[in-house]
């Protein structure tokens, strides 16, 4: 059978780059926890930058979990 090593829960997405805009906001995605299927992602307002931890997956638009690809 052989070795085969465990998956990590948590993806580091940072390095890809992976961002999208609505409602006059820019969503920059962090990390990705496949256990809890959650994000963490960066969200610029204008003048106002928060983090968010714990966004679900299910509200990403189709094309940014294409680009994911989680199974």
């Amino acid at each position: 059978m052989g070795y085969r090593p465990r998956k990590s829960p948590f993806t580091h997405l940072k390095a890809r780059n992976l961002s999208y805009s609505e409602n006059d906001q820019t969503f920059t995605l962090i990390s990705f926890n496949r256990d809890t299927m959650t994000l963490e992602m960066h969200i610029t307002d204008g003048k106002s930058e928060k983090t968010l931890t714990d966004f679900p997956f299910a509200h990403l638009p189709k094309k940014i979990k294409q680009e994911l690809n989680p199974l």
